[in-house]
C-alpha cells in the first residue's frame, strides 16, 4: 500500500508539473520572440543642430506614443559612425548625400529616407576685411575634400556665380582645426556646421550666408536596407514621431526645450538665452532633382558611379 501511495503522489507531481508547463509556454515562447518589446531603432549621429527633432522625440516621449525605443549615438568622427553602421551596430545614420553615394559605391546598401535642416555656414575671418561673398576670390578656406563640405561649397560658389576655382582650398580633416586657423588668422574662410558656424561668429566672424539660405539642404537621414526590411514598421512610425517633434519645435518658444538644443546641437552653456532655432521643415523624400545633382558631383570626383539612380538612393517609408 505504502508503495501505490507513493506511485499516486509522484503521478500527480508530474500532472501538476505538466500542467503548469503547458500553461507556461505560451507565455514564454511570446516573450522569447519579442512580440510584447518595443522594436529598437539604432540611429548614429554627430553632434548638429539637425538632431535636435531627434533627441527631442525622446525627451517628449514620442517613441513610447508611437511605439518604438529610439536609440542615439552620438560620434565625434564619421569614419567612427560609418565603421559602426557597416559592421549593423546601427540601423541608420545622419549622413549627407555624398555620404549615401559612396556607401552605395561600397556596395552597402544604404537608402535615403528622409530630409533633415542641417546647415552649413560660411564665414570669414574677423581680419580678413571680407564683408560680403563678392570678395572672396583667392582667399583660402579649409575643408575636407571630397566630403558634404566641399559639395556644398561648390554649390554655393555656384549659386553666386562663382567657381571652386576661384577660392584656395586648404584641406584640413577636423572641423575643430579648422574653427582654430579662422580664429588664429591662418586661414580667409571657413563653411562651418552648428555649433562651430557660432562660436566662430561670436569671436568676431562675418556671415556671408549659408546653404539653407540658398535653398541648399544636402543633409538626409539614411538606413540601411536590413533595417528597412526588418523595421519597417517602426521607422514609417519614427517619421510620424520625426514630424511631430518638428511641430512641437515649430510652435514653441525656445525657451521650453532649449537645454535640449545646448546639449544636442553641443553649443557652450554660455550661450543660455542666446539660441535660436529656425523653423524646421516636416521630413520627406528629397527632391529627385538634388539626389541627381550629388550623384552628378559625386561620380566627378570618383567616388560613385554616375549611373546610380533615385530608386537605388532612396526609400519611401511614408507611405505604409
Amino acid at each position: 500500500m505504502k508503495m501505490k501511495n507513493k506511485i499516486k503522489i509522484i503521478s500527480v507531481l508530474l500532472a501538476v508539473i505538466l500542467s503548469f508547463a503547458a500553461c507556461a509556454s505560451p507565455n514564454t515562447g511570446a516573450s522569447s520572440t519579442g512580440s510584447t518589446e518595443k522594436p529598437v531603432i539604432r540611429i548614429g549621429m554627430m553632434s548638429s543642430s539637425d538632431v535636435i527633432p531627434y533627441v527631442l522625440i525622446n525627451e517628449n516621449k514620442l517613441a513610447d506614443k508611437y511605439g518604438f525605443t529610439l536609440d542615439l549615438e552620438v560620434f565625434t568622427s564619421a569614419k567612427d559612425r560609418d565603421a559602426a553602421f557597416q559592421s549593423g551596430e546601427l540601423d541608420g545614420v545622419l549622413t549627407d548625400y555624398i555620404g549615401v553615394c559612396m556607401y552605395q559605391n561600397a556596395k552597402f546598401d544604404v537608402k535615403i529616407t528622409g530630409i533633415t535642416d542641417g546647415d552649413y555656414i560660411l564665414v570669414a575671418g574677423k581680419n580678413t576685411g571680407i564683408k560680403n561673398i563678392s570678395q572672396i576670390k583667392g582667399k583660402s578656406i579649409a575643408i575636407s575634400e571630397k566630403t558634404l563640405i566641399e559639395y556644398t561649397l561648390d554649390d554655393i560658389l555656384t549659386a553666386n556665380k562663382l567657381t571652386g576655382t576661384d577660392v584656395v582650398k586648404e584641406v584640413v580633416p577636423r572641423i575643430p582645426d579648422r574653427l582654430e586657423l579662422l580664429r588664429n588668422n591662418k586661414i580667409d574662410l571657413g563653411l562651418l556646421p552648428e555649433p562651430f558656424a557660432t562660436l566662430a561668429l561670436n569671436d568676431g566672424a562675418v556671415r556671408l550666408g549659408s546653404a539653407n539660405e540658398l535653398g541648399l539642404y544636402p543633409a538626409v537621414s539614411a538606413f540601411s536596407q536590413t533595417a528597412l526590411t526588418k523595421k519597417s514598421a517602426a521607422i514609417h512610425n519614427l517619421y510620424k514621431a520625426y514630424n511631430e517633434a518638428v511641430d512641437y519645435m515649430n510652435h514653441t518658444d525656445i525657451s521650453k526645450y532649449e537645454k535640449t538644443v545646448i546639449k544636442a546641437v553641443g553649443y557652450p552653456e554660455e550661450m543660455v538665452g542666446k539660441i535660436t532655432v529656425k523653423k524646421f521643415r516636416t521630413s520627406t523624400l528629397p527632391p529627385k532633382a538634388d539626389v541627381a545633382a550629388a550623384v552628378q558631383w559625386a561620380s566627378k570626383k570618383g567616388l560613385c558611379s554616375a549611373a546610380l539612380t533615385y530608386d537605388q538612393m532612396t526609400a519611401d517609408v511614408y507611405s505604409k
